[in-house]
């Protein structure tokens, strides 16, 4: 009896352990993957949006996704990733929407109201760089400053794992950082 409880016990904290170690998805994508009937209403009118040289875009905006059946709502930050990619010498575009939710929404305004606006205009020394990266369960951040040039690259996640393939980045757009943070702070 004693040895079924010793094993009971370990085959719980084992479960725990593994459904703490994997990084499950945004309560948004939860929510929307488990409602039966979705309506999603997105603000078009509070955006952040960047371009990238090769004409991929990244855009920010809130949404609130309702269970029709059940009348429940959830209120998120959408994120739409549009990327290209080579393969075989041919030229594809690869979408993805990711939710950022609220509580993450206001650790990303700290992120960029204490790290990184206030370092828009660093520089480092030669061979010297610094690298500031926000991770929430569906998208990884970075802000990068190598000597005068700064960068930005977003990557999106699914289930926690990221997708290093398809990836936005983007050095002429960093001046728009702020009107991220602008857009950030009308999220309620």
């Amino acid at each position: 009896m004693k040895f079924n409880k010793i094993i009971f016990t370990f085959l719980l904290l084992s479960i725990g352990f593994i459904n703490y170690a994997q990084k499950p998805n945004s309560d948004t994508r939860q929510f929307i993957d488990n409602a039966e009937i979705t309506q999603i209403n997105k603000d078009w009118n509070v955006k952040a949006e960047f371009k990238s040289g090769l004409g991929e875009i990244v855009s920010f905006f809130p949404v609130e996704a309702i269970d029709l059946k059940s009348n429940k709502k959830v209120k998120s930050l959408q994120v739409d990733m549009t990327v290209i990619y080579q393969l075989a010498g041919r030229s594809y575009n690869y979408f993805k929407s990711s939710w950022i939710d609220l509580n993450e929404v206001e650790e990303f305004k700290v992120f960029l109201e204490q790290f990184v606006i206030p370092n828009l205009k660093d520089k480092t020394e030669n061979k010297q760089s610094v690298t500031y990266i926000f991770n929430s369960r569906e998208i990884t951040f970075s802000f990068n400053i190598e000597k005068s040039t700064r960068r930005i690259s977003i990557y999106l996640k699914d289930n926690g794992s990221t997708d290093y393939e398809h990836y936005f980045w983007t050095e002429s757009q960093v001046s728009k950082l702020p009107e991220l943070l602008t857009m950030l702070k009308e999220i309620k």
